[in-house]
């Protein structure tokens, strides 16, 4: 297939959940022979030769259009004043839609594959096969926002950008002819503005490390680690809740316990967790995977959640037992007291926490349970075949459409 990508981010580096997808279903495409033209933003032009540098061997051609922040936060704010949302006119520019244009114009495209909701405006009306990665309901996602947001200023950022996304996400997903989402959950929240029939469970992967490596790496006795990019408001407010209502239950019957925060940007509010002796602030880490392997449990306490929790999957893949709120787990559909531990009170949450740090056995069971569970569902591959497979769908659909529309119109000619 030759195939249009349309990306509101480069997807190299993959520093970032949404920039790792992409990149990681260019090359999986690429390998399975299709060609793959790219197009995305770029903040600046060092974003726009790390791009080229990282997948100028993978795609068959790349084009950028450069869209400083200051731009990004101007036509923001003047969306304040149209039905479009935010994060969608955070996008808006006439280069971009040019550029898609003329892409179309001068190549034959079998698929156009648009990543996030952020996009949808250059590719909704084109009269091509065409899939949305909408990955989450942002309908879902700002309705938690505001729920445990305690900032009366951000709850009205967030209320006004739930006004608009709401009806919109649903709205646009009725213009492609496929719809993917990372879980159920978020199918529903569709469901209840228009019936999304078009919508389908398709999340995306992770990496799978090295079993044997892993389990050389030595314990350390007592550890609850957390991981992601802690510059996101979502993992900011599920560290400091643990921080502050359950790690404290936590150390009170396990004096030993101690708490990693594990990812890049932590803000000042968890930088200053460290005045407690036993939480470490570890930021960035040059391997993840070796991080999580010295912890003992893994903690997922999202409330703020929509889609997939790459954080819960790393850790279950390092044989972790996870202990998780049921939103974190939403995207993810572990079995509960098998593959993972679900709590979202946050005295059960210490005590489930207490009772695997006292139970080695039931550590390694559950740990051991998480891994199988990853290894089956969970690895790239198995998810991009099937997104493969659903653009081939999309495909074969619409040259089935071409084909009746051919034969109607040889019909009506001969009459």
């Amino acid at each position: 297939m030759n195939i249009l990508v349309v990306s509101p981010r480069p997807p190299w580096p993959a520093n970032k959940a949404d920039a790792m997808t992409v990149d990681k279903m260019v090359r999986f495409l690429a390998s399975r022979g299709h060609q793959l033209d790219l197009i995305c933003f770029a903040e600046n032009e060092r974003e726009n030769q790390s791009v080229r540098d990282g997948l100028n061997q993978i795609c068959r051609s790349i084009d950028t259009v450069i869209l400083p922040t200051w731009k990004s936060f101007l036509t923001t704010a003047l969306g304040l004043l149209n039905a479009l949302p935010l994060q969608v006119n955070y996008y808006r520019s006439k280069n971009m839609k040019d550029l898609v244009g003329q892409k179309i114009e001068n190549r034959d495209y079998d698929i156009i594959y648009t990543h996030l909701i952020r996009m949808a405006e250059y590719t909704r009306e084109l009269n091509l096969p065409k899939v949305l990665g909408l990955q989450v309901s942002q309908a879902l996602n700002l309705g938690r926002m505001i729920k445990y947001n305690s900032n009366p200023f951000l709850k009205l950022f967030y209320q006004i950008e739930l006004t608009k996304v709401k009806s919109y996400e649903a709205t646009v997903a009725r213009d492609f002819d496929r719809v993917l989402l990372c879980g159920q959950s978020d199918i529903d929240i569709l469901n209840e503005t228009v019936p999304a029939q078009n919508a389908v469970v398709c999340p995306h992967g992770q990496d799978i490390p090295s079993l044997a490596e892993l389990r050389k790496i030595q314990k350390q006795p007592g550890v609850i680690a957390m991981s992601g990019v802690m510059s996101t408001h979502t993992n900011a407010e599920a560290v400091l809740w643990f921080a502050k209502q359950i790690f404290p239950l936590v150390q009170r019957k396990y004096s030993e316990a101690e708490f990693w925060i594990i990812g890049r940007n932590p803000n000042r509010r968890i930088k200053n967790l460290k005045r407690n002796p036993k939480i470490k602030v570890l930021g960035e880490v040059p391997n993840l995977y070796e991080w999580l392997a010295k912890a003992s449990i893994a903690v997922a306490p999202v409330r703020i959640a929509a889609g997939m929790q790459n954080k819960i999957v790393q850790a279950m893949a390092c044989e972790l037992p996870v202990v998780s709120t049921t939103a974190a787990n939403e995207g993810i559909g572990a079995q509960p007291n098998e593959h993972i531990i679900i709590k979202d009170d946050p005295q059960e949450f210490s005590e489930a926490l207490i009772e695997l740090l006292n139970n080695r056995e039931k550590r390694i069971r559950i740990g051991e349970a998480a891994r199988k569970f990853v290894e089956q569902y969970w690895s790239w591959n198995y998810h991009f075949q099937r997104q493969e497979k659903i653009f081939l769908e999309v495909v074969k659909m619409h040259k089935g459409k071409k084909i009746i529309s051919g034969e109607d119109d040889r019909v009506r000619s001969e009459r």
